[in-house]
């Protein structure tokens, strides 16, 4: 009972709304004036240009020890602009300060009661004799799935292990009018929660036909969205090309296998449920025809209102997998003990690609080091495009306590690093863009000249 209760409060804080002191992101100072993100990019179909923003992720790591035990590892993750918002960005740079404020709070509540729970189950499994699984731990990522003048999105990933043979997860949702800073309602994008209720649950169906939900019908499955919809507590991201509902499969009557439920409804095969705006034609949320966004691992999503047209991305100790339309590919790497980055980009023609940060291990004649890989998804299955010596991470990677990211959120203009074994200056923030193969192409070297 005590670990459910423990597990409900992590869980639940994970949920909680959370606003940041001006991010320290341990980099040299940079000319920001960012004169390329600034310039005003037409959409088609939308009365309002747009403009991607440039944010930043950090995370924060923790390892708690009781003399010679670990006891908890955890890691918290905050957001916010890459250097100083311009006015019309400002409500919302304010808006994600909060929320990271917040989390910064419920990260220290959460650590001091896990830290303490974890030394009193520990000692009582040394005096029963009980098998130790290991520190307990929980995590919170973020995952951006938009950020440009109109919308900022992003998908709150939780994890928890509090001793036993299974951890939790949680997801939460933050989605936020960029010119406002107001978190956004079901309410402020579909016409009518009703009718959004029903399009999600004949969606959920036949993304899923054989998921355990579909028991008698989906019936277990149709009554958990009501009742979400009713408690306005769905968990939802507002993409560029739609909006993404997210489920705990035990909140559809699934089971821990199953993992979680995603279902996608888009602008141009639903438009009936999207609003638009006064005075014309156009989607009210929809936004430009190039983005990128971040891809949550082992979690099928769809891409585009094509049939079939779902991503994967997993790992395991070995190697990158990759599924695109129901075609696999597979590339070698040391995973052991590291993690990979996975974003999704779209260029304004429909090319799809996939962005990877991996960080390689170690080595008897080299240092850890990140890099990127690329991957094309336009041809019959996944292929390999190349890696290259750069990485979004924007932190020195000797900084364990601490990695910040660039969000790339335009593939025609994005920041990496330059790696060690560049031949630029390593070390160096790099302006970028997707070329014509996919691969990054670099359009500007900090500090150089001409």
């Amino acid at each position: 009972m005590k670990k459910e209760k423990l597990l409900a409060a992590v869980l639940a804080a994970a949920c909680a709304v959370t606003f940041a002191p001006t991010l320290d992101t341990g980099i040299a100072e940079m000319d920001l004036s960012r004169p390329v993100f600034a310039q005003a990019k037409d959409v088609a179909n939308q009365e309002a240009s747009l403009h991607s923003l440039p944010l930043v992720t950090s995370v924060h790591f923790y390892s708690d020890w009781d003399g010679p035990f670990e006891m908890l590892r955890s890691h918290w993750t905050d957001i916010g602009f890459y250097g100083n918002a311009k006015a019309p960005e400002q409500k919302v740079a304010k808006a994600l300060s909060g929320f990271s404020r917040m989390k910064s709070d419920d990260f220290g509540r959460t650590r001091k009661l896990m830290f303490t729970d974890s030394k009193a189950d520990w000692s009582q499994r040394i005096k029963d004799g009980s098998p130790y699984y290991g520190p307990y731990w929980f995590t919170g990522d973020i995952l951006v799935r938009r950020s440009d003048s109109a919308a900022v999105s992003f998908l709150e990933d939780k994890g928890i292990y509090a001793g036993g043979t299974h951890a939790g997860s949680e997801l939460a949702a933050r989605n936020y009018d960029a010119r406002t800073g107001k978190e956004l309602q079901l309410s402020d994008v579909f016409v009518n929660k009703y009718t959004l209720a029903e399009a999600i649950k004949k969606r959920l169906k036949e993304d899923y036909p054989d998921a355990s939900f579909m028991e008698n019908g989906g019936a277990a499955a149709d009554e958990s969205v009501d009742r979400m919809i009713k408690e306005d507590s769905l968990v939802w991201t507002l993409e560029p090309y739609g909006v993404t509902f997210w489920f705990n499969p035990y909140r559809l009557g699934g089971t821990y296998a199953e993992e979680m439920f995603v279902t996608t409804l888009f602008y141009l095969e639903s438009p009936e449920l999207f609003k638009r705006n006064k005075g014309t034609d156009a989607f009210a949320w929809r936004a430009l025809e190039r983005y990128c966004m971040d891809i949550r691992l082992y979690t099928a999503v769809r891409v585009s209102g094509k049939p079939g047209e779902k991503l994967t991305v997993g790992r395991d100790n070995d190697g990158i997998q990759i599924e695109f339309r129901g075609e696999e590919y597979r590339n070698e790497l040391e995973l052991r003990n590291t993690d990979i980055r996975p974003t999704l980009v779209n260029c304004s023609d429909g090319r799809k690609y996939l962005y990877v940060d991996y960080e390689e291990p170690a080595s008897k004649y080299s240092a850890s080091c990140y890099k990127l890989y690329v991957y094309d998804l336009n041809g019959t299955s996944p292929r390999f495009v190349g890696v290259y010596p750069m990485t979004r991470l924007a932190s020195p990677l000797k900084d364990t306590a601490k990695r910040s990211w660039y969000v790339m959120s335009d593939p025609d203009d994005f920041y990496t690093t330059a790696t060690m074994d560049s031949n630029l200056v390593p070390g160096k923030r790099l302006r970028c863009r997707v070329g014509e193969d996919g691969a990054p192409e670099v359009l500007e070297v900090e500090g150089a000249k001409g």
